[in-house]
Protein backbone atom coordinates (compact mmCIF):
# COMPACT_ATOMS: atom_id res chain seq x y z
CA UNK A 1 0.00 0.00 0.00
CA UNK A 2 1.48 3.06 -1.17
CA UNK A 3 0.77 6.62 0.88
CA UNK A 4 -2.21 7.37 -1.53
CA UNK A 5 -3.72 4.20 -1.14
CA UNK A 6 -3.48 4.89 2.55
CA UNK A 7 -4.79 8.47 2.34
CA UNK A 8 -7.87 7.45 0.52
CA UNK A 9 -8.29 4.69 3.49
CA UNK A 10 -8.12 6.97 6.01
CA UNK A 11 -10.61 9.08 4.03
CA UNK A 12 -13.57 6.69 3.52
CA UNK A 13 -13.70 5.57 7.29
CA UNK A 14 -16.42 6.80 9.52
CA UNK A 15 -15.93 10.26 11.54
CA UNK A 16 -17.46 9.02 14.74
CA UNK A 17 -18.09 5.94 16.10
CA UNK A 18 -20.56 5.32 18.55
CA UNK A 19 -19.93 2.26 21.67
CA UNK A 20 -21.98 -0.61 21.15
CA UNK A 21 -23.54 -0.68 24.81
CA UNK A 22 -24.32 2.48 26.89
CA UNK A 23 -21.22 2.85 28.89
CA UNK A 24 -22.58 5.51 31.58
CA UNK A 25 -24.24 2.51 34.55
CA UNK A 26 -20.67 1.32 34.40
CA UNK A 27 -18.96 4.70 34.93
CA UNK A 28 -21.03 6.06 37.51
CA UNK A 29 -20.58 2.87 39.61
CA UNK A 30 -17.13 3.36 39.34
CA UNK A 31 -16.81 7.12 40.16
CA UNK A 32 -18.59 6.32 42.93
CA UNK A 33 -16.43 3.99 44.54
CA UNK A 34 -13.92 6.11 44.11
CA UNK A 35 -15.43 9.27 45.59
CA UNK A 36 -14.82 7.58 49.09
CA UNK A 37 -11.54 8.96 50.85
CA UNK A 38 -8.56 6.35 50.78
CA UNK A 39 -5.55 6.80 52.90
CA UNK A 40 -2.51 8.02 50.73
CA UNK A 41 -0.26 5.08 49.67
CA UNK A 42 3.41 5.02 51.07
CA UNK A 43 4.80 6.12 47.86
CA UNK A 44 2.95 9.29 47.71
CA UNK A 45 4.23 9.79 51.56
CA UNK A 46 7.63 9.28 50.43
CA UNK A 47 7.49 11.30 47.58
CA UNK A 48 6.38 14.38 49.21
CA UNK A 49 9.24 13.91 51.90
CA UNK A 50 11.86 13.64 49.30
CA UNK A 51 10.27 17.01 47.85
CA UNK A 52 10.25 18.45 51.41
CA UNK A 53 14.20 17.38 51.79
CA UNK A 54 15.09 18.81 48.07
CA UNK A 55 13.98 22.01 48.57
CA UNK A 56 15.67 22.17 52.12
CA UNK A 57 18.73 21.56 50.46
CA UNK A 58 18.45 23.56 48.01
CA UNK A 59 17.37 26.45 50.20
CA UNK A 60 20.55 26.06 52.14
CA UNK A 61 22.72 25.65 49.11
CA UNK A 62 20.94 29.13 48.36
CA UNK A 63 22.08 30.70 52.02
CA UNK A 64 25.44 29.44 52.36
CA UNK A 65 28.13 30.09 50.08
CA UNK A 66 29.73 26.82 48.81
CA UNK A 67 33.45 26.15 46.81
CA UNK A 68 32.24 27.47 43.58
CA UNK A 69 31.91 30.96 45.35
CA UNK A 70 35.14 30.61 47.05
CA UNK A 71 36.87 29.75 43.82
CA UNK A 72 35.10 32.76 42.00
CA UNK A 73 35.85 35.59 44.65
CA UNK A 74 40.04 33.85 44.38
CA UNK A 75 42.10 36.24 41.79
CA UNK A 76 43.11 34.90 38.43
CA UNK A 77 46.99 34.98 37.27
CA UNK A 78 45.51 37.89 34.80
CA UNK A 79 44.40 39.75 38.12
CA UNK A 80 47.27 39.36 40.27
CA UNK A 81 49.78 39.92 36.65
CA UNK A 82 47.04 43.80 36.85
CA UNK A 83 47.86 44.12 40.18
CA UNK A 84 51.24 43.90 40.54
CA UNK A 85 52.31 46.19 37.19
CA UNK A 86 49.85 48.38 37.65
CA UNK A 87 50.95 49.42 41.14
CA UNK A 88 54.50 49.34 39.43
CA UNK A 89 53.23 51.73 37.02
CA UNK A 90 51.94 53.81 39.73
CA UNK A 91 54.73 54.04 41.43
CA UNK A 92 57.35 54.72 38.37
CA UNK A 93 54.71 57.03 37.09
CA UNK A 94 54.23 59.15 40.32
CA UNK A 95 58.37 59.53 40.10
CA UNK A 96 59.06 61.19 36.67
CA UNK A 97 60.52 64.10 37.17
CA UNK A 98 60.99 64.77 33.46
CA UNK A 99 61.06 63.04 29.82
CA UNK A 100 64.61 62.06 28.46
CA UNK A 101 65.82 63.13 25.37
CA UNK A 102 64.26 61.53 21.84
CA UNK A 103 60.61 60.49 23.80
CA UNK A 104 58.78 63.18 23.20
CA UNK A 105 55.75 60.83 22.64
CA UNK A 106 56.17 58.70 25.31
CA UNK A 107 52.81 58.75 26.98
CA UNK A 108 51.19 57.84 22.68
CA UNK A 109 53.91 54.92 23.22
CA UNK A 110 52.41 53.93 27.08
CA UNK A 111 48.36 54.47 25.21
CA UNK A 112 49.66 51.85 22.79
CA UNK A 113 50.74 49.47 25.12
CA UNK A 114 47.72 49.84 27.28
CA UNK A 115 45.66 48.73 24.10
CA UNK A 116 47.64 45.76 23.15
CA UNK A 117 47.62 44.86 26.88
CA UNK A 118 43.47 45.48 26.75
CA UNK A 119 43.45 42.95 24.01
CA UNK A 120 45.37 40.39 25.72
CA UNK A 121 43.20 40.72 29.21
CA UNK A 122 40.31 40.49 26.25
CA UNK A 123 41.29 37.02 24.95
CA UNK A 124 42.09 35.95 28.76
CA UNK A 125 38.39 36.21 29.07
CA UNK A 126 37.31 33.25 26.99
CA UNK A 127 41.05 31.43 27.65
CA UNK A 128 41.28 32.23 31.34
CA UNK A 129 44.36 30.08 32.18
CA UNK A 130 46.04 29.91 28.88
CA UNK A 131 49.66 30.27 29.37
CA UNK A 132 50.52 31.42 26.44
CA UNK A 133 48.51 34.40 26.48
CA UNK A 134 49.35 35.28 30.75
CA UNK A 135 53.38 35.12 29.22
CA UNK A 136 52.23 36.97 26.71
CA UNK A 137 50.53 39.62 29.19
CA UNK A 138 53.22 39.70 31.48
CA UNK A 139 55.82 40.38 28.56
CA UNK A 140 53.77 43.20 27.62
CA UNK A 141 53.90 44.91 30.85
CA UNK A 142 57.64 44.33 31.26
CA UNK A 143 58.38 46.24 28.47
CA UNK A 144 55.69 49.10 29.21
CA UNK A 145 57.94 49.20 32.92
CA UNK A 146 60.76 49.21 31.22
CA UNK A 147 60.19 52.12 28.55
CA UNK A 148 58.96 54.28 31.30
CA UNK A 149 61.72 53.50 33.34
CA UNK A 150 63.97 54.56 29.85
CA UNK A 151 61.33 57.47 28.56
CA UNK A 152 61.59 59.28 32.32
CA UNK A 153 64.30 60.67 34.63
CA UNK A 154 62.76 59.63 37.55
CA UNK A 155 62.89 60.92 41.71
CA UNK A 156 64.57 58.07 43.12
CA UNK A 157 62.74 56.88 46.24
CA UNK A 158 64.01 57.56 49.28
CA UNK A 159 63.19 55.42 52.24
CA UNK A 160 63.69 57.07 55.69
Amino acid sequence: MNEHQLDQAINRLTQQIAPQRDLWPELESRLAARSTPEKPPLWQWATAAMLGLVSLIGWQLALLPDANNKQANMPTAELMLLQVYEQQKASQLSQVVAVSEGFDNWQQQLHIWDQAIAQVRQALQFYPDEPQLLAQLQSLYQQQLSFIQQATLQQPLIIS
